[in-house]
This record gives C-alpha cells, structure tokens and sequence, in this order.
C-alpha cells in the first residue's frame, strides 16, 4: 500500500462518517476503503466520485441523511504554508465547501511539489458565475489587476456548465499575495455563486514524498 493511503487509512475508525472528494489519491484511497471493507459511512461531493464508489460496491449517503462528517479527504492544485488551498480544475468548489464545512476535518492528499509557501500564480482561481453576471465579472477581475476568461467546452460548443447550470471563469494574476483579499472582493459581488479557494478550511494536509508522507497541521 502507497505511504499517503496507508497515512490516510490509519486516521479512519470504525462507523466513522467520511467524504471522499476527488483526484487520484482520493481514488486509490477508495479502492483500499472498498478492499478492507471498512465500516464506514460515504459520502460525495463529486458526482465522478459517486460512480467510482458504487463500482466498488460502496454504498454513498446523500448530505441530509447524514448528521455530521468526521473527516473528508479531497486533492488540489495548490496548497500554502498556512494550508489554503487551491481546487480549480474540479470546477464542483461549490458543493466540495458544502462538505469541507460539515467535516469536523477536511483533509488534503497530495504530492509534496504541491505545497509552496504561497499558492502557485499558474494555478487559476476558479469562480462559478451566474451566466447573465459574466461580464460584470470579468470587468472586475481586469479592474483588479487579473486577466479573466470562460471555461469553453471541449465536447460542446459553448461554455462548461456546473452541475447548478452556471459558467466557470478562469482568473488569473501575477502572484497570490493578495488572494484573501482578491477572493472576498469576488465572492461578494453580485452573480458569484462560489470560488475555488478554501481559507481557513484544512485541518490536515498529508504529502507524498517518495516513499515518506510529510504531514502539516494536526486533526481537531
């Protein structure tokens, strides 16, 4: 078993409730829940997710039929000393900061290159946007120094829809400095329905690093 599985394995006890978010640790982190047979309760924010649990034979509870989350794994693209993070390419940051709220730990799974003391410029914060408010938006991003674009559909014409029915703009700066600020300057506006930055939501995040895991933070 991979060090970061069996890291993650060790935190998880008996009739827990946990949410599994997405990536490829995530995954594999699932395979092995389904191969000990955990006594476990599942549950998703990710729709992809979902399907892998029921392959596996795992059984997923929906958000009201649980009361609480004990701990909930999921990767990103960027994480900083201070354990915010970045999950971009996902484009579910709104139903995944449902979860991350409810857990009583959110945990990080990820490659050790994705930690640096501040988030990565060529990470892109993602925001979900109502469709009508998209180029006020993108006014506002290019008013704050950013650059801004639509998430365009690879299979379709037209732009990635959210499973809400919104668009995804991309956003872009020079450097993270200023993300906290940048961020509440853009959840607040008018037509933003969430962004993909999570401050102040990890507990723990653990590493991979060849064939150790470096962990940062400590359980609640």
């Amino acid at each position: 078993m991979e060090k970061i599985i069996e890291a993650a394995i060790n935190l998880i006890e008996p009739k827990m409730t946990i949410s599994f978010g997405g990536g490829s640790n995530v995954g594999r982190l699932l395979k092995e829940v389904a191969q000990q047979k955990l006594d476990i309760t599942v549950c998703t924010p990710s729709e992809v997710t979902k399907k892998a649990c029921q392959d596996l034979g795992l059984n997923v509870s929906e958000l009201d039929q649980i009361k609480q989350i004990d701990l909930g794994f999921d990767g990103c693209d960027s994480l900083d000393e201070n354990l915010n993070v970045l999950k971009s390419n996902g484009g579910i940051h709104v139903f995944e900061k449902i979860y991350a709220q409810r857990a009583q730990n959110y945990i990080i799974l990820a490659p050790k290159e994705r930690l640096k003391n501040k988030l990565d410029p060529n990470v892109f914060l993602s925001l979900e946007v109502i469709e009508a408010a998209i180029p006020q938006v993108i006014e506002l991003v290019t008013e704050l120094g950013g650059q801004a674009i639509v998430r365009q559909s690879s299979d379709l014409a037209g732009i990635v829809r959210t499973r809400l029915g919104n668009g995804l703009v991309d956003c872009t700066f020079d450097n993270w400095d200023d993300i906290t600020e940048i961020d509440q300057k853009l959840s607040s506006f008018n037509g933003v329905v969430a962004t993909s930055y999570f401050h102040d939501f990890v507990s723990v995040a653990l590493l991979s690093d060849g064939d150790k895991v470096i962990q940062k933070g400590k359980l609640k």
